[in-house]
Order: C-alpha cells, then structure tokens, then sequence
C-alpha cells in the first residue's frame, strides 16, 4: 500500500510539473495557445504601441495605420510557420483590396536575418520591428501572430498561428460582417 501511495504521489508530482513547463512554454498570459481563436488582446486600442521603421526611425503606429482594415503580422526569421506562410502574406498584399493595409512586423531578429528574410520572400510592404518592450506589453509571445486592427487601432481580430490567404479572406469577411 506504501507503494502504491508513492508511485501515485510520484504520477501526481510528474503531471503537476509537466502542467508548469506547458504553461510556461505556452506563455500563460496568452489567453489561448490554440490558433485562431479568440485573444486577449481583441477590443483593445493598439495604436500608442511604438515601433521602428527600416530606417531605424522610432514611430508610433498609429500613423502607419492606412488602411480601414490593417492587417499586422508579427514574425521573425527563425520561425518556421513565418516562412511558410510569408509567400502567402507578400501575394495577399499584392492583390489585396484598396481598404486594407498589410503591416510585417518583426520580433527578436538580428537586423540582419530580419533584411534577409524580407529580401528572400520578397517582401515589400511596410516592415517594421518591435521591440521586447512592445512584445512583453501586448504579450506577442507566438508566433505567428496576426492582429486585424481599424486605422483608429482598435484591434478587431488576433490570430494566433500560420497564416494563409484563405484565413485572410475568411477573417477580413467576419471583420466586415461585423462579426
């Protein structure tokens, strides 16, 4: 019986810290870790959040806030989702509709890795980066992550994961049916 007590102690032990190592890998201020759905951030203004351009010149986002819908994907190089769905985001940009702006935005690169990758995808709407103050203040801690944001930075839909142009559409439709 003393055994049986310990080996289920043990179990208990081994599910309570894998439990901690998840959600600290998962980022528990994050309200979902599952793609798509809804976010934290959802409602909230954005467009204070200060950002740099590729000219190194500190900017504040809501002047780069174009379109009635923007459309704000955080990446890095480094990940593999970004890469995969960046050919995606670069096409979507260059067919998209006049209302809707696509912003890049990228987190924890080396100026250049983030000049590399945007030359290899060929990416050539606004780019900017952010910074670990803006990641730790809006908590950007997956990637990719995708904020659908009106020009007066209220964010209206955040997707968390890969990215592709059917995603967009669907979402872009949800935005405009009001939902």
């Amino acid at each position: 019986m003393k055994r049986f007590i310990v080996v289920l102690l043990s179990a208990a032990l081994l599910l309570t810290a894998g439990y901690s190592v998840w959600r600290v890998m998962t980022f528990d201020d994050q309200s979902t870790s599952v793609a798509g759905h809804p976010h934290y951030l959802n409602g909230r203004n954005i467009d204070q959040m200060k950002v740099v351009d590729k000219t190194g010149q500190s900017q504040v986002l809501s002047k780069l806030l174009t379109g009635d819908i923007n459309i704000i994907n955080f990446w890095a190089s480094w990940c593999e989702p970004c890469n995969r769905e960046m050919p995606e985001l670069v096409n979507y940009y260059h067919q998209k509709p006049n209302h809707i702006q696509v912003i890049g935005m990228n987190i924890q690169d080396e100026h250049k890795n983030r000049d590399a990758f945007i030359k290899k995808y060929h990416a050539d709407y606004p780019m900017l980066t952010a910074d670990a103050t803006v990641r730790k203040q809006y908590k950007i801690n997956n990637l990719p992550t995708t904020l659908f944001v009106d020009n007066n930075g209220k964010v209206l839909k955040t997707y968390l994961g890969e990215m592709n142009e059917q995603k967009l559409n669907a979402l872009i439709q949800q935005i405009e049916e009001g939902n």
